[in-house]
């Protein structure tokens, strides 16, 4: 591989392992409407939503939403599952889930992460595991442009 391949090899990799701030895209359904939102969800035949350019839900102040959601709900046996785009931080700032406990058969999850796409049911996209072989391969490459 010439130095210049590896070069651009590298300057791909590093454009795609870059997030940008200004904008965050999510998956944006609703189980209870659409079975593909549900457990065994369907990403390929979801639309995607960017965050950035939907209003803020009318009860909290015009916030930039900069995380998305997954909020699972099990009532009475039930199991209900909404993903969405998410605009008031945890106050500690960090992205994780954490489940809640009502009156009786009533328990909530609420998961928050940070990436684009990230409120699928997946731990890892093919995009960021794609992204990541392709940054390693350009490292190991670099030997090559210097």
């Amino acid at each position: 591989m010439t130095s210049i391949q590896s070069l651009v090899v590298l300057l791909v990799s590093l454009t795609l392992c870059f997030k940008f701030a200004s904008s965050i895209f999510c998956y944006d359904c609703n189980s209870a409407f659409d079975p593909r939102c549900g457990e065994n969800f369907d990403s390929f035949s979801l639309g995607v939503v960017n965050c950035s350019l939907r209003d803020p839900p009318d009860h909290i102040e015009p916030l930039e939403p900069t995380f998305c959601r997954i909020i699972k709900m099990e009532i009475y046996g039930k199991v209900r599952i909404v993903r969405q785009c998410g605009y008031i931080e945890e106050e500690n700032g960090e992205h994780m889930c954490r489940r809640q406990t009502g009156n009786g058969d009533l328990f909530v999850t609420y998961c928050t992460c940070d990436t684009d796409l990230c409120n699928s049911s997946t731990k890892l996209s093919d995009h960021t595991i794609v992204a990541s072989m392709v940054f390693l391969y350009g490292i190991l490459n670099v030997k090559y442009i210097l």
